[in-house]
C-alpha cells in the first residue's frame, strides 16, 4: 500500500532530521531568548526608570544588549544549519525524481508536455520542499513561540489575553471555508506556467523554422494568449490569497485595537501599569506573527497538496521495463539477432507489431523498409528494450534480452537515428558522454575514423569547443559523423541505423553508408530506411507493413 501524499514526501526529510533537529534546538533558544525582551522592557519601565534607579537601568539596559547579541547568533547558527539541510532534501526529491523520469519509456515523453513536467521537477518540488521542511519547523516554533508569548501575556493580565484572542475562532471557521478556493486557484495557476514553459522550450528549439517561415508575429501573438491566460489565473490566485491573509489580519487588528483600547483606559484610570501595558502589547505583537503562520498553514497545505499531487502523478508512471532480479551475463558472441514471434501493441486491440521472425546473423547487413507507422521505430525501441514483446521473444547471441540488465543489453546495442541529440557542452562532452572518461587520444582516432577530423581542427577550441544546446552552427551531416564517432567509441556488438542519411543529399548519404560499411564491418548492423545509399549491400532487406514482416528482393549497389 502506497504512503499518503505527505507521508511519502516526509520520507525525505526523515535522513536530514539531525541537523534539522539541532536547527530546531537552536530556533528555540532563540524564542526563549526572544520572549525575555519585552519583560526586560517592562522590568526598565517600572523598576528602574519610574522609580528612578539608574544601576538597575544600566544592568537592566546591558541585559537587553546580551540578550539580543545570543539571539543573532543563534540565528546565523540556525539558518546556516536550516539552508543547507533544506536544500539537500530538494536536491534529493529533484534528483531520485529525475532517477525515476529516467526509467520511463519512449510513448511518456511522446505524449508529455516537455514544459509540464519541467514545471514539476522546478516549481511543484520547490513547493513541496517548502512545505515538508518550512511547515515542520515553522509550525512548532510558532506553537512554541505563540504558548510561551501568551503563558507570559497571562501573567501580566489574564483578562486582557482574553480580548487578544477573542476573534481567534472567527479566523479559523474563515480558513476552513476558504480552503478550496486556494487549491483550485494555486492548481490553476501550477498548470497554466506549465502551458508556458512548454511552449518556450518547443519554440525555442524550433526557432530556425518559425524564421524560415515567417512565423515570428503568429507565435509572439500565441505567447501572448498564452500570458493573459497566466494572468488571469495568477490574479485569481493573488486575490485568493489576498483575501485569506488579509480578513484574518483585518480581524487580529480589531483584537489588537480592542487591546489597546481597554488596557489604555486601565492604565488611565491606575488600574494596570504603564510598563505592564507595554509588554504586554509587545508579547501580542510576538504572539501575532505564529498565530498567522498556524492559520496561513492551511493555506499552505492546500498549495503543497496541489503540488504534490502533481509531483506524485509523475513517480506513479511506472517503467516499462526493468531490470531482472537474476540478470544473465551478456556473452560476447558477436551479436547475432533473433527474433521468434514477437507481437507488441501500445494500446490494446491495436498491435504494431504481429508475430514478427527475423534471424540475422552476427556481422550480417540487413535492411528493413516500410511506410511511416508501421512499426519500424516500435522495432528499434524493443531491440534496445525499451518495451518488451506482449508475446514472443528477442534474443542476442541466444541470450533473451529480458534475461540481461539493461545497461549490458544498451552497452551492446546502439541506434544511430535520423536526428543525432545534441547536448550543452563541447564536442568532447558530447563524444564522451555516457561513456565516462575517454583519453583524448581515443577521442581524436574516433573522429578522424568518423571524417570530422578537419572540420573540428578548423574549430577555434577544437575538440573543445562548446557548441551551445542546439548547436544550430553544425550541419545535419557534422551531426550524423559526431553520432558515428559516439557509436564507434561505444563499440557495440549491434549497431541500429534509423533512417541515418534522411537528412542528407545523395552523395553524403552514399559517403555516410560506406564509412559505416567500413568501421563496422564484421559487426551486425540494421539499417531502417528508404534510401537506397543506406541499404546498399544489406544481405537482405524486409518490409515491414501492417505489422507483419517479408522479405524484399535483394538491393543493387549503388552505381
Amino acid at each position: 500500500m502506497h504512503p499518503t501524499p505527505f507521508r511519502w514526501a516526509f520520507g525525505y526529510v526523515r535522513p536530514r532530521w539531525k541537523p534539522l533537529a539541532a536547527a530546531f534546538a537552536l530556533s528555540m533558544a532563540g524564542v526563549g531568548f526572544s520572549l525575555a525582551q519585552p519583560w526586560l522592557t517592562k522590568l526598565i519601565i517600572d523598576d528602574a526608570l519610574l522609580a528612578g534607579d539608574a544601576r538597575l537601568l544600566v544592568t537592566l539596559a546591558g541585559a537587553m544588549l546580551g540578550v539580543g547579541l545570543v539571539s543573532t547568533l543563534l540565528s546565523g547558527a540556525n539558518r546556516w544549519l536550516y539552508v543547507r539541510a533544506s536544500a539537500e532534501v530538494l536536491f534529493d526529491l529533484r534528483e531520485s525524481l529525475y532517477r525515476h523520469l529516467q526509467t520511463l519509456p519512449p510513448r511518456f515523453y511522446a505524449t508529455r508536455s516537455a514544459g509540464d513536467v519541467m514545471s514539476r521537477l522546478d516549481g511543484d518540488i520547490a513547493e513541496v520542499q517548502r512545505f515538508v521542511v518550512d511547515a515542520p519547523l515553522s509550525a512548532v516554533n510558532s506553537i512554541i513561540t505563540l504558548a510561551g508569548a501568551v503563558v507570559l501575556m497571562a501573567l501580566l493580565d489574564p483578562a486582557l489575553t482574553l480580548v487578544a484572542f477573542l476573534l481567534l475562532p472567527a479566523q479559523i471557521l474563515f480558513l476552513r471555508r476558504t480552503r478550496p478556493w486556494i487549491e483550485r486557484t494555486t492548481r490553476a495557476v501550477r498548470e497554466r506556467s506549465a502551458d508556458i514553459t512548454g511552449f518556450l522550450v518547443q519554440r525555442l528549439s524550433a526557432m530556425k523554422l518559425i524564421q524560415a517561415t515567417g512565423a515570428g508575429g503568429q507565435e509572439a501573438a500565441r505567447l501572448g494568449g498564452l500570458d493573459r491566460t497566466f494572468l488571469g489565473a495568477l490574479m485569481g490566485q493573488q486575490m485568493a490569497s489576498f483575501t485569506v491573509g488579509s480578513v484574518p489580519a483585518l480581524m487580529t487588528s480589531a483584537s489588537n485595537a480592542a487591546v489597546f483600547v481597554w488596557g489604555g483606559i486601565r492604565v488611565i484610570e491606575g488600574d494596570l501599569s504603564l510598563g505592564t501595558l507595554i509588554a504586554f502589547t509587545a508579547y501580542l505583537g510576538r504572539a501575532t506573527g505564529p498565530t498567522q503562520g498556524l492559520l496561513g498553514l492551511a493555506v499552505a497545505v492546500q498549495r503543497a497538496r496541489v503540488s504534490l499531487e502533481r509531483v506524485r502523478a509523475l513517480f506513479d508512471e511506472r517503467p516499462a521495463v526493468t531490470d531482472p532480479p537474476n540478470p544473465v551475463p551478456m556473452p560476447r558472441g558477436g551479436g547475432a539477432l533473433e527474433l521468434e514471434g514477437v507481437a507488441f501493441a501500445h494500446e490494446a486491440g491495436r498491435p504494431v507489431l504481429r508475430g514478427v521472425s527475423l534471424r540475422v546473423p552476427a556481422g550480417a547487413k540487413v535492411g528493413i523498409v516500410g511506410p511511416s507507422g508501421a512499426g519500424k521505430s516500435t522495432l528499434v525501441d524493443l531491440l534496445q528494450r525499451h518495451y518488451d514483446p506482449d508475446a514472443g521473444r528477442i534474443l542476442l547471441d541466444g541470450v533473451d534480452l529480458r534475461a540481461v540488465r539493461l545497461a549490458d543489453l544498451r552497452a551492446r546495442v546502439a541506434v544511430l537515428g535520423q536526428e543525432a541529440p545534441w547536448l550543452p557542452g563541447s564536442i568532447a562532452d558530447n563524444l564522451r558522454f555516457g561513456l565516462g572518461d575517454v583519453d583524448a587520444a581515443v577521442l581524436r582516432r574516433a573522429v578522424e575514423a568518423a571524417q570530422i577530423a578537419p572540420w573540428i581542427d578548423a574549430l577555434p577550441q577544437r575538440l573543445d569547443t562548446p557548441m551551445g544546446a542546439w548547436a544550430s552552427a553544425i550541419s545535419g551531416g557534422q551531426r550524423q559523423r559526431v553520432a558515428l564517432a559516439r557509436a564507434l567509441l561505444s563499440r557495440p556488438d549491434v549497431l541500429i541505423l534509423d533512417e541515418p542519411v534522411s537528412a542528407l543529399d545523395a552523395e553524403a548519404a552514399e559517403r555516410m553508408a560506406a564509412a559505416v560499411d567500413e568501421l563496422f564491418a564484421g559487426r551486425t548492423r540494421i539499417v531502417i530506411s528508404h534510401r537506397a545509399e543506406a541499404l546498399a549491400g544489406c544481405a537482405a532487406v524486409y518490409r515491414l507493413d501492417g505489422g507483419v514482416l517479408r522479405a524484399e528482393p535483394p538491393v543493387r549497389e549503388v552505381a
